[in-house]
């Protein structure tokens, strides 16, 4: 249930119980903004939505296409001052009916994971989180090699933080690669995707690519972890927050054989980082606590 207090009872039930169209035409009578104006608001929070697409949304003529629109839902709900997730939760997940995504067994997920004609040289990852300590993004840059000929894809891993609705996440992909439709959910609830490169590696051929997720998590983050199904190179993490809401303190942890727990600093600009190479643990990454209790 959302925190739909103090709103008009008409507005909560709708956001309640949807459908979409029906809560988003309630929400902009509520602010009383003109399509226009709305449409302008969201040009000054960083997202481009036509006047016309707004009004087919809120007329329920269409429906936003999940994962590619989950920006623009988000923006929605802080342009319109809505409850975190309440227009994203109406709007049903992309392949959740169209044979797109599968569940697996937990053997076939984590043989999927490996890569197996690919192997990691490094990974860089910048995860951004808001003032609402909530984390907003996952950029995941990587230097992948073929160990054999063949390999033309790379299977990702987005793991769900806190309360978001995972399979909302949208990707953005940058160089060398473009989105896949295959996604998979695992036993944990996280959700894999491809990404497809231009051609096929030879063995022994390097590769760079890169992606941004866009998360969809509403409660406080806890940090980073990354997961390793098969041994990488060099692994840096950075997490970025907002300047005027840090943590009390992050700890760089290994989870695997040893469990390894350091504490690190960060600087003026909110950035804290963690490296580790070689990867030959489970998961790597950082964890952060917000109060010294």
């Amino acid at each position: 249930m959302h925190p739909t207090g103090g709103l008009p009872p008409a507005l909560a039930t709708a956001l309640r119980d949807g459908p979409f169209h029906q809560a988003l035409h309630q929400a902009i009578t509520h602010r009383g903004l003109p399509l226009a104006r709305l449409r302008a608001a969201l040009d000054e929070a960083g997202t481009h939505i036509g006047q016309s697409t707004l009004s087919y949304w809120q007329r329920g003529l269409r429906r936003p296409e999940m994962p590619r629109a989950t920006e623009a839902v988000l923006a929605l709900e802080q342009v319109l001052d809505l409850p975190s997730n309440s227009l994203l939760g109406l709007i049903e997940p992309m392949g959740e009916h169209s044979g797109r995504s599968t569940s697996l067994a937990a053997e076939e997920f984590e043989a999927d994971l490996r890569n197996g004609l690919l192997d990691v040289l490094a990974l860089h990852e910048v995860v951004t989180v808001n003032a609402a300590r909530t984390r907003r993004s996952v950029l995941s840059r990587l230097v992948v090699r073929g160990s054999a000929d063949g390999a033309d894809r790379y299977l990702a891993l987005h793991p769900a933080d806190e309360q978001g609705r995972v399979e909302h996440s949208a990707v953005h992909t940058g160089e060398g690669c473009r989105a896949g439709r295959m996604r998979k959910r695992g036993p944990d609830g996280s959700v894999a995707f491809e990404l497809l490169f231009d051609r096929r590696l030879r063995a022994g051929e390097m590769h760079v690519f890169s992606y941004t997720v866009i998360d969809t998590a509403v409660g406080q983050t806890g940090g980073h972890l990354r997961r390793f199904p098969a041994p990488a190179g060099n692994y840096l993490l950075q997490l970025r927050f907002h300047r005027g809401v840090l943590p009390v303190r992050c700890f760089r942890e290994q989870h695997g054989d040893a469990f390894v727990h350091e504490e690190l600093s960060y600087g003026l600009d909110g950035v804290v980082s963690a490296y580790f190479e070689p990867v030959s643990c489970d998961r790597a990454g950082i964890t952060v606590h917000w109060s010294s209790s």
